[in-house]
């Protein structure tokens, strides 16, 4: 009977908590959006955000939080800087509860923004088009609120901060989770850490949609680029000479016909955005061009899949480069070093991260769906001398139809989310914390 009492006594605290850490995330909405206009208008490449690293630490000072790291990460050329802008952060709760790390991404892309959008940045070429901003300023929302609860002596295990910079950096050395990962192992945090938690805000999902799914919910990400080598000319000899970016046009044109379809089933994507050229006028026959290509794989053999798609893009140039006659062509390949794994989502964590969307947005439209976006959220969950941790990352709808804030995509220069969506993630941040320490603490109860 006593031990019936105590889950029931346990579940309404649970529920108590909960309730004022939804309540108390739209009490401060308004300071929240404040700071997010203020990192939107000021938004910094990664490896840069120094101006912004600098507002999350005073922030985090202001609230009385342990700092336990700062200054970490690599610079955009990948070189070790003196200071760095990782952060990792600490609140202290019951000591014999567990640790769950939660972490956000701080660093924003080289998009020249749309004057539409309101509090436009200021940093003309540089912008937040991927939300990041959003995932910083929700995080430190949940912070405060968090933060108030172990002063009142109500958190039942530990909190780690992780505002992580370079998420967009594609090379694996240069990836900001990476860099945090190796910063927790070497300061011996990791050890302690049982969980990690992340929420990415989307564009293409109107508020109250959530996206959460028990195994591989992320592509890998890797890259390979492609060389090409020409004497040159000039334009009036376009037929007769060598034209690389023709035979570019035919290189793309052949390999989306054979990895289109697989694409269409939901297994990879191969493409490129770009073919660069060195400098020259319209009537200069380029003597090379490049041109990087994107490999993701949504398959947890994504690895000896990704040298078999590395294998088909060299024989399909080789294959265009004798069909086209062109003999005096030579190609060279790169490939990028690292990747960006595919780690399954923890079955127990999803199923917590799907009742906290119920217990904060009431009715929330679960989604489960795989999609090809690659996140370097994915190597704090990846196995590291001999021990791997779980977590579980989730996507939340920022669009807002009713309010004129259209669903549309990222990485583009109208990318835009209905602020509103910071209660809601600074909520979930927090409740799901909550969620997860009464999980353990009932588990062992039983």
């Amino acid at each position: 009977m006593n031990e019936f009492n105590n889950q029931v006594e346990s579940k309404n605290d649970n529920e108590t908590l909960i309730k004022r850490s939804v309540e108390r995330a739209a009490e401060i909405q308004s300071e929240m959006e404040k700071v997010y206009e203020d990192l939107h208008e000021n938004p910094e490449l990664g490896g840069q955000e120094v101006r912004t690293s600098g507002k999350v630490l005073k922030y985090l000072e202001s609230l009385g939080i342990e700092v336990v790291g700062k200054n970490i990460g690599l610079n955009r050329e990948g070189e070790k800087k003196s200071q760095g802008t990782g952060i990792v952060a600490r609140i202290s709760g019951k000591k014999s509860g567990p640790t769950i790390a939660l972490r956000a991404d701080m660093d924003a892309l080289p998009i020249l923004e749309s004057k539409k959008n309101p509090h436009i940045s200021k940093n003309d070429g540089v912008m937040h088009a991927c939300g990041h901003d959003i995932h910083t300023t929700s995080l430190l929302g949940a912070t405060k609120i968090l933060k108030e609860m172990a002063d009142k002596g109500e958190l039942d295990g530990n909190v780690l901060l992780l505002f992580q910079p370079s998420e967009e950096q594609t090379y694996q050395k240069e990836s900001g989770a990476v860099q945090m990962v190796k910063f927790l192992e070497e300061q011996g945090l990791r050890k302690d850490i049982n969980a990690f938690f992340g929420l990415h805000v989307m564009r293409d999902m109107e508020r109250g949609n959530i996206n959460v799914k028990e195994g591989v919910q992320l592509a890998s990400s890797g890259r390979i680029d492609i060389s090409l080598q020409a004497k040159g000319g000039h334009v009036m000899n376009a037929y007769k000479s060598p034209n690389l970016s023709s035979i570019f046009s035919k290189i793309q044109t052949k390999l989306e016909s054979v990895f289109k379809p697989k694409h269409d089933k939901g297994e990879m994507l191969v493409a490129s955005t770009r073919v660069d050229y060195p400098k020259g006028g319209a009537n200069v026959l380029p003597s090379s061009a490049q041109s990087p290509w994107v490999i993701r794989i949504t398959s947890e053999g994504y690895k000896e899949l990704k040298q078999e798609v590395i294998t088909e893009i060299k024989s399909v140039v080789s294959e265009v480069l004798k069909e086209s006659g062109q003999d005096e062509v030579t190609a060279a390949y790169t490939v990028a070093p690292g990747y960006r794994p595919t780690v399954h989502r923890d079955k127990a964590l999803v199923d917590i991260a799907k009742q906290t969307s119920k217990d904060v947005l009431g009715n929330p439209t679960l989604k489960e769906e795989t999609i090809m976006g690659g996140e370097d959220f994915n190597f704090y969950m990846e196995e590291l001398r001999g021990r791997q941790i779980p977590g579980v990352f989730m996507m939340v709808g920022g669009a807002n139809e009713k309010a004129g804030i259209e669903r549309g995509d990222h990485h583009t220069p109208d990318f835009r989310v209905d602020p509103k969506v910071l209660q809601e993630m600074s909520a979930i941040h927090a409740s799901f914390v909550i969620n997860y320490f009464n999980t353990i603490k009932n588990q062992k109860h039983d």
